[in-house]
């Protein structure tokens, strides 16, 4: 709304920004409707498209949408290039299209609160389950093969090698020299060995702990800032005694009520997507794992998150899309729309406590031991199983495969459990599941934006008619 089409074409371009200039009547910005960019930063259309980033098939649109799955499965590819910038006029035809805008995102909100709303009604129905299913639910549990599954192929290789080297001490009448008959030194390097799988795996199990309280501290700030700043809001214009038009203030209210919504869910799946990327390298997450995590953009913020990406050492995507954040909340403020005059400060703080425990989560994230030590702990593991059934060979004789298999499932099940948890973020099964955090995170926001008005409502009648407030009754 307010430029042509012709006007946002990928041809389109200036050596010059625009300069932002106020108008006679006060503080109503106006703009060229031109799209400038720097011409050594410019980042023609034609290249996202040969990359593969957008799917659009045209970049004009002014209102967010929500990406697809090949989309958010290359969210971590890299450009390095400057999107183009539209700048657009707040005219009379705007306007009809923002209040259309706004009524779609209220429609919206509303089915998604409804939704939560009936599957907790859904949840609170009990639900009678017989004795034979709480048994084949425990079964399930227990016969989840899980990290056993994994270190398959190492058990079934030593056990193969202990029960053919059980015919082979047979055939030699269970007679060996170096048997645990005749000396037990395989003890000390074997107890040494445990020691230091132990140490790694706690190691590994601290780091875990450390990742799931940095993602819930995200989630916990992002929450906070959601309720001050919605909190905040005014709900009465007319107090002010400001010459505002309430009706224009009510939808510049509702419209950064959803703007707000969606920039909080943009940075928090930001945030954790450069963590969970770490695990996957410089390969492209699979469609099925980047639906769970969905969110909208337009066309320039689409563009400007692939810029850089942490796989590249670079932390600017979170910081930037803070940025969006901040600055949305700033110009609420700026524009009257909060009763408490502190609100962007409180914002701003949470914002901080989210980017440090960001920086925290991704220092775990990006960090671990050398594959050099891992790689030699994994041959000392392999020469232990290696060396084991020859000591037992002569004492457990066609036995000897159940210690060989107790010993090769706990060394390396335990080394494996100290993989999956050293990072613990990704797509593997025994990652966090940052995917419900978001969207338990997106549910909270969505709630908060609805019952926002509730915390006004403490107190007895009473006491607020004492204190020229209100009465407020529950309506039937």
């Amino acid at each position: 709304g307010g430029v042509a089409e012709d006007d946002i074409s990928p041809g389109s371009s200036s050596p010059h920004l625009t300069r932002r200039h106020r108008s006679s009547q006060g503080s109503k910005r106006t703009w060229n409707h031109k799209v400038f960019v720097p011409p050594s930063a410019q980042a023609p259309r034609d290249l996202f498209l040969r990359d593969g980033i957008f799917h659009a098939p045209h970049a004009s649109r002014v209102c967010s949408h929500a990406l697809t799955e090949p989309e958010l499965r290359m969210l971590s590819k890299t450009l390095g290039y400057m999107p183009r910038v539209v700048q657009l006029n707040a005219d009379t035809t705007t306007r009809k299209r923002i209040q259309e805008r706004v009524a779609e995102l209220d429609d919206a909100l509303r089915k998604h609160v409804q939704d939560i709303c009936d599957r907790f009604h859904s949840s609170n129905v009990t639900q009678y389950r017989t004795r034979l299913g709480q048994w084949c639910v425990w079964m399930g549990r227990m016969f989840h093969l899980g990290v056993i599954r994994e270190v398959l192929p190492q058990v079934v290789f030593f056990l193969t090698f202990t029960i053919g080297l059980q015919f082979y001490a047979h055939r030699y009448n269970w007679d060996f020299k170096w048997t645990a008959v005749s000396q037990d030194t395989v003890y000390y390097p074997a107890l040494t060995l445990s020691f230091l799988l132990s140490f790694r795996a706690s190691a590994c199990m601290a780091r875990y702990s450390t990742g799931c309280e940095c993602i819930f501290k995200m989630e916990k700030h992002l929450r906070e800032m959601a309720f001050d700043v919605v909190a905040g809001l005014s709900l009465d214009q007319a107090q002010k005694g400001a010459a505002v038009d309430e009706e224009e203030q009510a939808l510049k209210q509702k419209y950064f009520k959803h703007e707000f919504r969606r920039l909080i869910q943009v940075v928090f799946v930001c945030a954790v997507r450069d963590l969970n990327d770490s695990a996957q390298g410089e390969d492209d997450t699979e469609d099925e794992v980047a639906s769970r995590m969905r969110f909208s953009l337009t066309d320039v913020e689409h563009a400007a998150v692939h810029v850089t990406h942490s796989n590249a050492g670079h932390v600017l995507r979170v910081y930037m899309v803070a940025a969006w954040l901040q600055e949305l909340v700033n110009g609420a403020q700026e524009a009257g729309l909060f009763d408490d005059r502190h609100v962007a400060d409180k914002a701003a703080k949470h914002l901080c406590y989210f980017k440090d425990a960001w920086i925290k989560a991704r220092d775990v994230a990006y960090s671990g031991m050398p594959d050099s030590i891992i790689d030699l702990v994994w041959l000392l593991t392999c020469a232990i199983n290696f060396v084991l059934p020859w000591e037992y060979v002569t004492v457990c004789r066609w036995w000897t495969w159940l210690p060989s298999l107790f010993a090769s499932t706990s060394f390396f099940g335990i080394i494996q459990i100290a993989k999956n948890l050293e990072n613990p973020f990704g797509v593997d099964e025994d990652d966090i599941p940052v995917w419900e955090v978001a969207a338990h995170l997106d549910e909270e926001v969505a709630l908060i934006l609805f019952y926002s008005a509730l915390d006004e409502v403490g107190g007895e009648n009473l006491y607020r008619g004492l204190s020229a407030q209100d009465h407020i009754n529950v309506a039937f």
